[in-house]
């Protein structure tokens, strides 16, 4: 099984995150929106899940906002591989991803990379060209930023199972981890 761990972003927001993709075209993009504190791997056997699942149960949070950002292409403007949406879940984010973390590596699962938070949108099969615009002697990339901010309460995160199709990922909730 391919797992990770996530925070769901609400059915509420859904259509601003489908506003911001139709912003760039080209890319492929997500159906479902989340937030992943960690992978965990692609060939995970069933008879982890109870390990998993415990490891999580004892982690304790409060309910916690996270404020969407900017619309950004990773890894770079000049070549970018997608598109996501910076997040700040300020301190209360950083301190779950990093017991989530915690309590995974006790049980063998080690982070992939370094947590980072945001929202992906879409990958692109091919980069594409950069609309640049010339302003005196330099030239810039042309920015889409977003300047409405939107927020949305975390009071859960999940253990998802992602399955890889040639339609794109689909993923199914394995277990539900809320606030106490």
């Amino acid at each position: 099984m391919r797992l990770f761990i996530s925070i769901t972003v609400p059915k509420e927001l859904e259509d601003y995150c489908r506003q911001i993709q139709r912003r760039f075209p080209g890319m492929k993009n997500v159906d479902e929106f989340h937030l992943t504190v960690q992978f965990l791997g692609d060939n995970i056997g069933e008879n982890f899940l109870p390990r998993i699942t415990d490891a999580l149960k004892s982690i304790t949070f409060e309910p916690f906002e996270i404020k969407l950002g900017e619309a950004r292409k990773f890894p770079s403007e000049f070549r970018p591989n997608g598109v996501w949406i910076d997040c700040d879940g300020g301190d209360a984010l950083r301190d779950l991803a990093d017991r989530i973390r915690k309590a995974m590596d006790k049980i063998g699962f080690r982070p992939d990379k370094p947590f980072a938070a945001h929202i992906t949108l879409g990958r692109y099969k091919k980069p594409p060209v950069p609309e640049i615009q010339k302003r005196g002697s330099r030239l810039q990339l042309i920015a889409t930023p977003q300047k409405e901010k939107k927020t949305f309460l975390v009071d859960r995160f999940y253990l998802m199972q992602s399955q890889l199709t040639p339609e794109g990922p689909e993923y199914k909730n394995l277990a539900e981890f809320p606030t106490a």
